[in-house]
C-alpha cells in the first residue's frame, strides 16, 4: 500500500537524521505533521524544517520537548485532541547512541541512551495508544529500533539494550492491539545520517569503525525513510534493512551461538588491528 495522499502524523526526532527524512517524506504526500524534538535545538534548525515541510506541501505543528518528559507528551496529547479528529501515524524515531564495553561506559551514558531511546518511545506509546486503539479509522505505529537490538554486538550493550527493548515493546503492543494500530518495528543496519554527531565514543577504534561502515553503506536517511514507511503502510511488522544485517539476523536465528562467536571474532580483530 502506498503512502496515502493526506494524513496526520506525530514524528519524534524530527529535526535530523531518519526522523527528519520521514517527516519530509510525509510532507511530500501532503500530510500534517506534529514534529517533536529537543527544546535545545536551535531556532534556525526548526525554521529550516518548517520551511521544508511547507514547501513540500505539508502542514507543520512543531513541539519543542524532550521525549523523556511525560508532562510534555500529555500537553501534546491534549492539544491534538482539540485540533485533530484522528491520528493516522505515530513514529518514534528519536534516538541517541553510545559505544563502550560494559565496565567502561559511564553510567550517565547508560541513562541517556536507555531513557531517550526506550523510555522516550514507551512514553509516546503510553500517551497515544489509547486514542489510536479507540478510533474507527485505521492507525499505524512505527517504532525505530536497530539491527543491534537483534544482534547485540560488542561495545554496544547500552544502545543494543535500548533497541532490543523497543523491539520487545513493539511485539507486546502488536499482540495487545490486534491490528489497531498496526505495529511496525524498523531494524536498520548502518545508514548515512547525523546520528554519529551526537554519539558518545569511548575508544578511537569505535569511532573509526563507525565512520568506515557509514562511508561504505548505500543506505541514506531518505532511502530508509521511504522503505520503512512503505513497510508500515502495508502492515509489515519486522523491517530489517541491509543485506549484511538480514544475513546476520538469519544466521543468529539458525545458529545463535555460532553467530555470537563470529561477531566477537570480527570485533576483536578490529581491536588487534588498531
Amino acid at each position: 500500500m502506498p503512502i496515502p495522499s493526506t494524513g496526520r502524523a506525530i514524528v519524534t526526532g524530527a529535526v535530523s537524521g531518519l526522523g527528519k527524512a520521514i517527516t519530509q517524506e510525509l510532507a511530500r504526500h501532503g500530510w500534517e505533521i506534529a514534529t517533536v524534538d529537543s527544546k535545545d535545538t536551535s531556532d534556525q534548525v526548526w525554521s529550516d524544517l518548517d520551511h521544508k515541510i511547507l514547501s513540500c506541501g505539508g502542514k507543520h505543528l512543531p513541539s519543542h520537548f524532550d521525549v523523556r518528559d511525560v508532562d510534555s507528551w500529555r500537553r501534546l496529547s491534549d492539544q491534538l485532541q482539540k485540533q485533530w479528529p484522528t491520528i493516522d501515524l505515530l513514529v518514534n524515531a528519536a534516538g541517541v547512541g553510545a559505544t563502550g564495553e560494559v565496565g567502561q561506559l559511564p553510567i550517565h551514558q547508560w541513562q541517556r541512551v536507555l531513557e531517550t531511546n526506550l523510555l522516550g518511545t514507551a512514553i509516546g506509546c503510553e500517551t497515544f495508544l489509547p486514542r489510536l486503539r479507540s478510533q474507527e479509522e485505521p492507525a499505524r505505529l512505527l517504532n525505530i529500533a536497530s539491527i543491534t537490538g537483534l544482534l547485540s554486538p560488542p561495545s554496544m550493550a547500552a544502545y543494543s539494550a535500548s533497541k532490543a527493548g523497543i523491539i520487545a515493546l513493539s511485539d507486546a503492543i502488536a499482540a495487545e492491539s490486534q491490528g489497531q494500530p498496526s505495529v511496525t518495528v524498523a531494524c536498520p543496519g548502518f545508514f548515512r545520517s547525523g546520528l554519529l554527531d551526537s554519539w558518545h565514543f569511548t575508544q578511537d577504534m569505535e569511532r573509526r569503525e563507525a565512520d568506515r561502515r557509514m562511508s561504505k553503506t548505500v543506505w541514506t536517511s531518505e532511502s530508509v525513510a521511504r522503505y520503512v514507511l512503505a513497510a508500515a503502510f502495508r502492515g509489515q511488522h519486522y523491517v530489517v534493512l541491509g543485506r549484511q544485517a538480514r544475513m546476520l539476523w538469519f544466521l543468529k536465528r539458525c545458529a545463535p551461538g555460532l553467530t555470537n562467536k563470529f561477531i566477537s571474532y570480527l570485533y576483536h580483530r578490529c581491536k588487534t588491528d588498531e
